[in-house]
């Protein structure tokens, strides 16, 4: 009997032993990286809802969101402050002109976005020639797409003068306050904008530009691919999981950026139609984008590659 008992202390020690052996490799398998966002918006959805259902943490990533300006991301990216940078129209064209990035990840094609004034102040859109046109950053998303906004009703966009203000909060205050006749935002901004008296006079754009992506150096491209293939993972199961469970999704946008359900409800109905649900373009596309955004062409092979994301979708659609 005690020789027995020995035996099977023997076997439980053992276990023990081979438990904590496999522990630190387990640990050593999570990584940390941190993604900026140039503001809180639902553009951002699919990252939401990658954190919020754990899907960055099955892929062994633990992910930290940082909120930086546009036109600084893709330098926080190449100095290694950030993993990946977001903002699609600044990195972008910085790409472009010669960034040793790549565009490796696109969430939604095309955004949406309001032109939005004070009706006492502006009563008709033709009377915002001469006057101030509030963005986040000269030449960023928001900015591009205003300018579309008024041409759309034929007004020469550099008839109205743009001011860098910051994010929606600071836009918010700088068209009420008068400091601006007039902001550029994405939803559930607008809605927000005309409960406080504001009205559209321009929007959606009629041809637009993504509003999100992923961007990543060269460098962890070719250093790091096991970080970029899991984010991108995470990325696409995070898209199938918000077309698939709309309640919930709009629960997520309602608790990562401040806003009514009924508004996040909107933002999911509308925005998301927009969700590119492979996280690719086509190279038409990127030729596009180009022509809209930079001053010169690049090679394809050095603005994009979506290898990985094309790998990721093959093996989700295989049940991999």
């Amino acid at each position: 009997m005690i020789v027995n008992n020995w035996q099977g202390w023997i076997g439980i020690l053992v276990g023990l032993v081979a438990l904590l052996g496999t522990w630190p490799a387990a640990q050593a398998q999570t990584q940390k990286i941190r993604i900026s966002l140039s503001s809180r918006s639902n553009t951002n959805t699919s990252y939401y809802v990658a954190q919020a259902r754990g899907i960055f943490r099955d892929e062994g990533l633990e992910v930290e969101f940082v909120q930086i300006n546009p036109r600084l991301g893709a330098m926080a990216v190449l100095n290694g402050d950030v993993t990946f940078t977001t903002s699609f129209v600044s990195t972008f064209r910085g790409v472009v002109q010669g960034l040793p990035m790549k565009t490796v990840f696109i969430l939604l094609k095309k955004g949406l976005y309001y032109l939005m004034v004070r009706p006492e102040v502006i009563k008709d859109v033709q009377e915002l020639k001469g006057k101030k046109l509030g963005v986040t950053a000269i030449n960023g998303g928001d900015h591009i797409i205003g300018r579309e906004l008024l041409r759309m009703k034929g007004i020469d966009p550099n008839s109205v003068q743009a001011i860098a203000v910051g994010d929606p909060s600071l836009r918010f205050q700088a068209v009420v306050t008068g400091i601006v006749q007039a902001v550029s935002v994405p939803p559930p901004y607008d809605v927000q904008l005309q409960n406080m008296g504001l009205k559209a006079v321009s929007g959606p754009p009629e041809i637009g530009v993504p509003s999100s992506g992923l961007f990543a150096a060269d460098r962890v491209i070719k250093e790091n691919p096991q970080v970029l293939r899991r984010t991108i993972r995470a990325l696409l199961k995070a898209n199938r999981f918000l077309e698939a469970n709309r309640e919930e999704t709009i629960r997520i946008m309602s608790q990562y950026v401040p806003q009514k359900l009924d508004l996040a409800a909107r933002s999911y109905d509308v925005e998301l139609k927009t969700l590119a649900k492979d996280g690719t373009m086509t190279d038409g596309e990127i030729e596009g984008q180009m022509e809209r955004l930079a001053d010169k062409k690049r090679p394809l092979d050095e603005v994009r590659d979506f290898s990985f994301a094309r790998a990721a979708w093959k093996e989700l659609e295989a049940g991999k």
